[in-house]
């Protein structure tokens, strides 16, 4: 008997992303509707599997879900452009921005999903400025632009005279997937050598850094919105003399698709974006009890997860206390978590 077309497509809107990967190859019916963007979009928002995203010292990558701590970390048998080194950039959708680097400094900008093992190569754009007398830096960030339906990567690139000095300009660059082209869209008008060149954090239609504003250096939470390509501020909490922005250690994150800031034994949510009076702390019970050093930062299903190293510890946010120490290493040697991501059957290449 043969089963109607319906009763397949609920079947596959419930099956894992990594499976349907693997069933496009059962008929051309099933890749042709696995593959269409409104059945994309639907097992998008009912499918949130969390994975960690993990390179080791023989250059490979690997995965991790959050929710089997105990599996041993799954090698992504991807072939990239060169595979030395891969930087984490962030990550959306299911898709993850990186360079591939190799020991020779050949560098390649890459979107890719893990899922699927898709990914595309990035042109090189203007902002790879050469110059041999000073240092360039750059800041990354990559999120969706939902009126265009395009996934974005902006960089901020700008020259250091010396770490001393406040650079003169910052210059902005986008990159659409959609179009497969950069522009120079404006200077950022905020001095975002602040911190630790972190990528900017995707939440509501923007990307978020920490910059410092004006002469007199003032942290700001500046937002980058995809839609129009512009900046404005988003309010920090308002905490009096208790200045955490201007801390070395503070850092924006994700939490529960909320933007939220990440400071020591500290973490604050904005539950009504750019609404400063809707900032609520978390506190950290026991922190300082675990050693961490420099953590990465991540949100899953209630619990606040922290990496450092080739460890990771789960925090309870209901319950007040961290309810599990996990070993990331598996088998793999010299395994080093890069970023997270979601699994998804979103598509890095636009026809």
């Amino acid at each position: 008997m043969e089963i109607p077309p319906e009763i397949i497509t609920n079947i596959l809107h419930r099956l894992p992303a990594k499976s349907l990967g693997r069933f496009r190859r059962v008929s051309k019916n099933w890749l042709a509707q696995i593959s269409e963007p409104q059945f994309i979009k639907a097992h998008q928002n009912t499918h949130n599997h969390n994975h960690l995203i993990c390179d080791s010292i023989n250059g490979s990558l690997y995965s991790i879900p959050f929710n089997q701590h105990e599996e041993n970390p799954k090698k992504l048998t991807l072939k990239l452009p060169r595979s030395d080194l891969f930087i984490f950039h962030g990550s959306c959708n299911g898709l993850v921005l990186g360079s591939a680097d190799d020991f020779v400094n050949a560098h390649s900008l890459i979107v890719l999903n893990p899922t699927t093992k898709e990914f595309v190569e990035l042109p090189e754009s203007d902002y790879e400025m050469i110059n041999n007398l000073l240092e360039i830096d750059i800041m990354y960030g990559f999120g969706y632009d939902s009126l265009t339906d395009d996934y974005k990567v902006v960089t901020i690139s700008y020259f250091h005279y010396n770490y001393l000095i406040p650079p003169d300009n910052m210059s902005v660059h986008v990159y659409s997937l959609r179009n497969k082209t950069w522009k120079w869209v404006i200077d950022s008008p905020y001095d975002h050598s602040h911190g630790k060149s972190l990528p900017g954090v995707f939440v509501n239609g923007f990307l978020h850094w920490i910059a410092n504003k004006g002469s007199d250096h003032l942290p700001v939470i500046v937002a980058f919105s995809l839609a129009d390509e512009k900046f404005s501020e988003v309010a920090s909490p308002n905490l009096g003399d208790n200045d955490i922005m201007s801390r070395s250690d503070c850092r924006l994150v994700v939490g529960g698709e909320k933007l939220g800031i990440f400071v020591e034994d500290e973490m604050w949510l904005m539950n009504e974006y750019a609404v400063r009076e809707s900032w609520s702390k978390i506190l950290i019970h026991g922190f300082n009890e675990i050693p961490v050093v420099e953590p990465k930062i991540f949100c899953d299903d209630g619990k606040i997860v922290l990496v450092s190293g080739d460890r990771m510890w789960i925090y309870d946010v209901e319950g007040k206390s961290f309810c599990k120490s996990i070993d990331l290493s598996g088998n793999v040697k010299g395994s080093k978590v890069k970023g997270a991501y979601v699994e998804s059957l979103v598509s890095p290449k636009f026809s």
